[in-house]
């Protein structure tokens, strides 16, 4: 069951028979088998058990018991519990999605379906009993039409996307989700400059972005020796190290090393007793 919560711009309509139509309300719930469509500029928002949806402007889809017919458009799924399980199916392909995250799935012009990771890692699959992979953020996965498989995964620019998508920035978000996508998209940008010296450039298409290398004067400086460290450096053959024939305390003091003994006052003296304290360790001694 979805319950409507928000409504953007016009809304949505539900297709009636003899083709007439009715307007969704606000907190009342979708109707299954039945073809529901969100007007232009407009989108809508609902929740059911464990998860959160939103549909995009143009977006058509039906609600059945055993999956979500995307017919045209696009989507917004959260998944809020570990359990959950759901199936997306387009004109000409088949998608399940487990876990926990958030990702949007659009329907492409041959019938297939683009699924890009936005928060957590969720767990995809095409067809019945087919290949699963994992979805991370920013991992873009093209669903092949006629179930013939996952396509390669493609990187996409997180910070692109959420300043341009309407499902994630048209759509009032609440402190925590708002706070997660911001902690994402500055996880992108640090892995990419630590990892490839590279900061994220424009998007020259709309399912890639380019790497610029950073100049060598804006290299951040290199990792400490420690981090480097591998395991063949540390069993590395040392047979030739020779120990030094000075004492390594001369190097540190400049000079012979020499013994002194401490000066004690009367007052420092403590007198020993004749019958001292036994220590802690004694009293758990077992008598003989």
């Amino acid at each position: 069951m979805h319950l409507i919560m928000t409504q953007i711009g016009e809304g949505g309509f539900v297709s009636l028979e003899k083709g007439t139509s009715e307007p969704l309300r606000r907190a009342s719930f979708l109707p299954k088998d039945t073809r529901i469509s969100v007007r232009a500029r407009s989108g809508i928002e609902t929740m059911s058990a464990g998860y959160q949806f939103r549909f995009g402007a143009d977006t058509r889809f039906t609600l059945s018991k055993e999956a979500l017919l995307l017919h045209e458009g696009s989507i917004m799924i959260q998944s809020r519990k570990i359990g959950n399980r759901i199936v997306i199916k387009s004109p000409e392909s088949s998608l399940r999605i487990s876990g926990i995250g958030t990702c949007m799935l659009e329907v492409e012009t041959n019938g297939g379906l683009k699924i890009i990771g936005i928060l957590g890692r969720l767990n995809v699959g095409f067809g019945e009993g087919g290949k699963e992979e994992d979805l991370l953020a920013g991992e873009l996965v093209f669903v092949k039409p006629g179930n013939a498989g996952l396509g390669d995964k493609i990187n996409v620019n997180l910070e692109k996307l959420v300043e341009t998508s309407f499902l994630l920035s048209g759509f009032q978000n609440g402190t925590s989700f708002q706070g997660s996508l911001s902690s994402v998209v500055r996880a992108q940008q640090e892995s990419i400059g630590k990892t490839y010296r590279a900061e994220v450039g424009d998007a020259k298409e709309s399912d890639t972005f380019e790497i610029i290398t950073l100049a060598e004067e804006n290299k951040e400086p290199s990792q400490p020796a420690v981090e480097k460290l591998t395991e063949d450096s540390l069993i590395q053959n040392r047979s030739s190290y020779e120990i030094p024939a000075t004492d390594p305390l001369f190097e540190l003091l400049g000079r012979a090393p020499q013994r002194t003994k401490p000066e004690t006052s009367e007052k420092e003296v403590i007198p020993l007793t004749s019958n001292p304290r036994p220590l802690p360790g004694t009293l758990l001694r077992k008598k003989n």
